[in-house]
């Protein structure tokens, strides 16, 4: 079990990364707040001694990512419109235009460049949580942002 003051802060620090993880998967706000809920349960039931903050948020991604493809494998989620999702009750973050174009884009590209671009990783370490080879990884990032360009494009015309 972690320290409570620990978690409160991990939490915070935490929260809207892995909520966009979540939301990244499962588009649908309450499949959203379970799994992100679920997530933080298992970090306060873990009993390994994580070595910084990076080492706890990359162990949240990955927990994550794994609770959500889970949930996706159960076939219980429920789709929602995008504008529907955002007027839930969920304490979701904005989702800008480019956030709700890259929900569209296929997982591996938008789980990619979200950990990137919006989480500030580096393809090495986007690979280690992935499990997938570094030049696969700037290979999704490159393809990625081709398709969210022209997805952004698209929109504004």
């Amino acid at each position: 079990m972690q320290d409570k003051h620990e978690l409160e802060l991990w939490y915070r620090e935490n929260f809207r990364t892995v909520w966009n993880v979540c939301l990244s998967f499962l588009k649908n706000p309450a499949d959203v707040e379970d799994a992100v809920q679920d997530t933080f349960l298992r970090l306060a039931r873990e009993d390994r001694a994580f070595e910084s903050g990076e080492h706890v948020k990359a162990w949240l991604i990955h927990t994550a990512k794994n609770l959500c493809r889970d949930e996706l494998r159960r076939h219980r989620r429920r789709e929602l419109p995008l504008d529907e999702a955002r007027n839930a009750a969920a304490p979701a973050p904005e989702i800008d235009e480019t956030l709700a174009a890259l929900r569209s884009l296929p997982e591996k590209y938008r789980t990619a460049i979200y950990l990137h671009y919006y989480e500030g990783l580096p393809v090495e370490r986007i690979s280690r949580l992935l499990d997938r080879r570094e030049s696969t990884i700037r290979s999704d990032l490159r393809r990625g942002r081709a398709k969210l360009k022209e997805l952004l494009e698209r929109s504004s015309t």
